[in-house]
């Protein structure tokens, strides 16, 4: 009887679960993680991760791909849009192609601060005179659209403009992640808004990231391996610390005036409250991979864990984050945490190119935040959900505050 309970306790912890209860996780992952950090799901066919030593194992492991098969692959057989991101290569197509980003991103991060810290306070301004911001639409959306549209060299004169292309890019944040709501057309919009920047870039390039992509011929041959990373880019480099900061201050809304007191003595602690933040936060909340041949972990991880080739593999980075193997309290909030191994921009080939400079951009935007008094959420309201549970986050977070 023992036994048969367990076994009915286990078979609720699929993915369906994991999605229908994406706001509040990590019990879930506990239970997942207790009875085997490699679970295989049968109700999705795919296996679970949640231990940080498999997640890292995986990630590292050049024979799971991240190309996915035929699911990047047009049934006329040529590549789909989605295939030509950059996410999904794969080996040396992908170390070149992400090598094309580096440079011009680690420049960036050296000379982007100032600009990062004036996005900030015009997204600040407005709330100043009213001592009300949401920390979602009012302060972590604009700069982080911001900083992207600077990044990939995007006119920023026009903000009518900018906004559009922000709705246009949840739209196809959503789609790509597997959530298909709202209007296709959107995705449209998105792509030949790109390809008329692209013709207007080819005729000045510049010093932006865009310029590098079409200086990158061989990496990047044709206007569609263009496009379809320009809109990567855009979705990948706003949804994330948009989400870090917008679901971040309310974890820093617990002890406000302590963090102020160690920030105004040590301006640096932005850094840590900002790695923790993404380890608690964790912006992605899974990858996928997929088995190129038969891989037997049976002797790494106790257990029958032979992943068979095509299987697909979702590690949950936010689970990792959380392993208690790994991080000792993970369910508190511990700014002074060291060691800080948290896998918030993956792991391994395809750990983030951006990261440095997302790193840049949330201190930043931390040092501006916590130049705010009383800060506290708004009486009445409560946080608001994505109803978009692959990328999660909140859509708002109203705030009140003495301006400062």
């Amino acid at each position: 009887m023992q036994r048969r309970a367990m076994n009915k306790a286990i078979n609720k912890l699929n993915l369906l679960a994991l999605r229908r209860h994406y706001t509040e996780p990590h019990a879930l992952y506990n239970s997942l993680r207790s009875q085997d950090s490699l679970y295989y799901d049968e109700t999705s066919q795919s296996w679970l991760v949640t231990g940080h030593a498999a997640v890292v194992k995986i990630l590292d492991d050049p024979r799971f791909l991240s190309s996915l098969g035929s699911a990047t692959n047009s049934s006329a057989g040529q590549l789909s849009p989605v295939s030509r991101q950059m996410l999904f290569m794969d080996g040396e197509k992908h170390k070149q192609a992400q090598n094309v980003m580096l440079r011009p991103l680690a420049h960036m991060a050296k000379n982007m601060p100032s600009d990062i810290q004036r996005f900030a306070q015009e997204a600040m301004a407005t709330a100043n005179r009213t001592g009300e911001m949401d920390a979602v639409s009012g302060f972590a959306s604009p700069i982080s659209l911001f900083t992207i549209a600077h990044v990939l060299g995007i006119p920023a004169d026009d903000k009518a403009m900018l906004q559009q292309l922000e709705n246009w890019s949840d739209t196809f944040g959503d789609v790509t992640s597997g959530y298909f709501r709202g209007e296709m057309q959107d995705i449209k919009n998105l792509e030949d808004y790109f390809r008329q920047l692209i013709a207007q870039k080819r005729r000045a390039l510049t010093d932006d990231l865009l310029s590098a992509f079409i200086m990158a011929h061989d990496i990047f041959p044709e206007e569609d391996d263009l496009v379809a990373n320009c809109m990567m880019v855009f979705a990948a480099g706003r949804i994330t610390t948009k989400k870090l900061l917008g679901n971040g201050v309310t974890l820093l809304m617990q002890d406000w005036e302590t963090y102020q007191k160690e920030f105004q003595a040590n301006p640096r602690f932005t850094k840590q409250l900002g790695e923790e933040l993404l380890r608690m936060i964790t912006p992605t909340r899974y990858l996928i991979r997929e088995a190129s041949e038969d891989i037997d972990f049976s002797d790494t991880f106790p257990g029958n864990h032979v992943v068979r080739k095509g299987q697909r593999v979702l590690l949950f980075l936010e689970a990792a984050d959380f392993d208690p193997a790994v991080f000792s309290q993970p369910q508190d909030f511990l700014p002074h945490r060291r060691p800080n191994k948290h896998v918030a921009f993956g792991y391994g080939p395809h750990q983030c190119p951006g990261a440095t400079l997302a790193r840049v951009e949330i201190q930043v935007a931390l040092e501006e935040l916590l130049s705010l008094s009383s800060l506290q959420p708004k009486p009445g309201t409560c946080p608001v959900w994505n109803p978009n549970p692959n990328l999660g986050g909140f859509t708002s977070n109203p705030l009140v505050f003495k301006p400062a």
